[in-house]
């Protein structure tokens, strides 16, 4: 009876464990736009890992009031986002950031861009003031706080100084509101007033950039200092052989590689991890999470 419990028991754990190294590995990653584009956008990234970590690696769009939530429920999966979300889950969820993106234009780093139409009256920092300001998301770094930084440090307290303050959900959503004239003012991130020009959805010469500041070596428009990009963590329970195995993948990829094809804004390839303390600097600054406290 007891060998036969015994055996029992074994197969059980032996069934689990299988069960377990077989479990798919969930790869959140931020949509930045529609989730139907970001899964257009990621999931040959995700076939490529499959392969090379040995378990199908799942790709999982997220919402900016998703992210969160997904460290929280998803302890043992992997995120890709924006390097706010990155500092929140290191302070919060003691995530690991093993690897940062790399764009064959703005490298791994990245800023925002303050923006009007060409044909307004808006010409200078000094024009926000009583206009109504449209920003990507209130959680967004590349989308509002780059640019709230550099509007605070001008002396301007959009809250206050702002005609109307409005959020969006999407970089498009802001850029056609500025374009349509629902807003006075946008921000977005660097590279999607370019990316939207490729794809013929507006055109470049129909913005003018507000504060425009150019980096040796970064051709896209931007109107604040540049800060860590988009950047891979592991979250706190990701079992350490997976998170290697996803690290070497990662700073193995080369430029043009299959796994990249789809990928936004000529992603070449990963490397280690950019100091975020920059960004936290400037998070500590602005009084917001994870430095803010509350965060749950």
């Amino acid at each position: 009876m007891k060998r036969q419990l015994g055996l029992a028991v074994a197969i059980l754990v032996v069934t689990l464990l299988a069960s377990f190294a077989e479990a798919d590995v969930k790869f959140g990653v931020l949509a930045q736009r529609e989730p139907e584009i970001t899964l257009k956008e990621w999931d040959s990234l995700g076939n490529y890992l499959s392969e090379r970590v040995g378990q199908k690696v799942t790709i999982v769009p997220l919402k900016f009031t998703e992210v969160l939530d997904f460290c929280r429920d998803e302890p043992t999966s992997f995120l890709f986002a924006n390097s706010w979300f990155i500092v929140r889950a290191k302070v919060r969820r003691k995530a690991k950031p093993p690897a940062t993106a790399k764009f064959k234009e703005s490298r791994s780093v990245f800023g925002g861009v303050i923006f009007a139409l060409s044909n307004s009256v808006i010409a200078s920092l000094d024009d926000v003031r009583n206009k109504v300001l449209m920003c990507m998301n209130f959680m967004s770094p590349g989308g509002w706080l780059f640019q709230k930084g550099v509007l605070v440090r001008h002396g301007i307290h959009p809250e206050k100084d702002c005609k109307a303050l409005l959020e969006g959900h999407t970089h498009d959503e802001v850029v056609f509101a500025v374009r349509d004239k629902r807003a006075d003012v946008g921000t977005v991130r660097t590279n999607i007033l370019e990316t939207m020009e490729r794809e013929g959805r507006i055109k470049r010469q129909d913005f003018v950039i507000l504060n425009e500041i150019r980096y040796p070596d970064f051709p896209e428009a931007c109107s604040t200092p540049l800060y860590p990009d988009w950047t891979v963590a592991s979250l706190r329970d990701a079992a350490p052989e997976v998170a290697t195995k996803v690290k070497e993948a990662l700073l193995s990829i080369q430029p043009g590689h299959p796994a990249l094809e789809h990928a936004r804004n000529k992603l070449e390839g990963f490397v280690e991890p950019v100091d975020h303390e920059p960004l936290e600097e400037l998070l500590k600054s602005l009084n917001v999470e994870p430095f803010r406290g509350g965060e749950k």
